[in-house]
């Protein structure tokens, strides 16, 4: 059951991402990147901070004595991915960034490996094949054509791709060299750390003022910090910390399929190809994750008496 619990977090944490895109768009329309991510993370740092103050206590000599990993993860998860995500929209096509976000399961698990020492089961790698293959389906709309078109690699490309990199980072970080922190501890300490980072870089970057966001733009950036940061990140250190950075990873493969269903409620059609895609991605996630398994494992017989 609490594996189920795990997984469902998951899914709805892949959903709030998906969602982020949609908002994330329409925020930078008014409010340059690095200010809207200021914000969005010092609403969602002052929230995490209250949950904890109020919900838990407060280990400060755990905070103390993870100092130095919770910081990294602030840079890399928070300021870094952020930051290389933004910008790199900016010069990159939708096509070639979704295709190469979908590349941080992959490095998760190899980073994963080198770090940890894990393996990597036979499981894990077609399972991130087919979720791959279906991302490709997905964002293409099943026109193999509009991959041969979009597909090339730019600055904006390599700057996604270190964004990525950020993530997997972040998750290796936090499951090899934080323990002994709950996830909501973790999830405060980065966010606020980032930022600090976020304010810091905005405020250098705009000539120490932070761009004011206009009332919608304000309420499309609560709704991040609050669902796409504070729900999701806490969701996804509870993975790390559950089932483990490899297999929580596969989970990030969701996000486009997320964003896509969130486009059929804005009113957007979706292809019979990209149907096909989000069930390859979706089946690509539960066998990597071993959540199949589970699904059509028979229930247990109850004894007769």
């Amino acid at each position: 059951m609490r594996d189920r619990t795990i997984y469902l977090s998951l899914v709805m944490t892949a959903f709030f991402w998906g969602a982020n895109f949609n908002l994330g768009a329409w925020v930078v329309q008014t409010l340059d990147p690095l200010s809207a991510a200021a914000w969005r993370f010092l609403l969602a740092g002052v929230v995490m901070a209250v949950y904890v103050l109020f919900r838990e206590k407060v280990d400060w000599s755990g905070m103390r004595r993870h100092a130095w990993p919770l910081l990294a993860m602030a840079f890399v998860g928070v300021f870094g991915f952020n930051v290389t995500f933004f910008y790199g929209l900016q010069s990159t096509s939708a096509v070639n960034g979704a295709l190469i976000m979908t590349l941080n399961p992959t490095l998760t698990v190899v980073l994963t490996a080198l770090v940890m020492g894990d393996t990597i089961s036979w499981r894990q790698i077609l399972g991130l094949g087919l979720s791959l293959l279906g991302v490709v389906v997905v964002v293409t709309r099943g026109s193999w054509s509009t991959l041969a078109q979009h597909l090339h690699f730019g600055s904006g490309d390599a700057l996604i791709l270190l964004g990525n990199l950020c993530w997997a980072l972040y998750s290796v970080i936090g499951k090899r060299w934080v323990s002994g922190l709950t996830p909501a501890q973790t999830t405060a300490g980065t966010m606020l750390m980032g930022a600090v980072l976020m304010v810091t870089a905005a405020l250098s970057a705009n000539g120490g003022a932070l761009g004011l966001p206009s009332a919608g733009t304000a309420w499309a950036l609560v709704a991040m910090a609050l669902f796409g940061t504070v729900l999701a990140y806490l969701w996804w250190n509870q993975g790390v910390r559950r089932i483990g950075p490899a297999h929580t990873a596969v989970f990030f493969d969701l996000v486009p399929v997320s964003a896509m269903l969130i486009a059929i409620m804005l009113g957007e059609s979706v292809s019979l190809g990209q149907w096909l895609g989000a069930a390859m991605v979706i089946s690509g996630v539960m066998f990597s994750s071993g959540a199949l398994d589970r699904v059509l494992r028979p229930a247990p017989q109850c004894p007769v008496i």
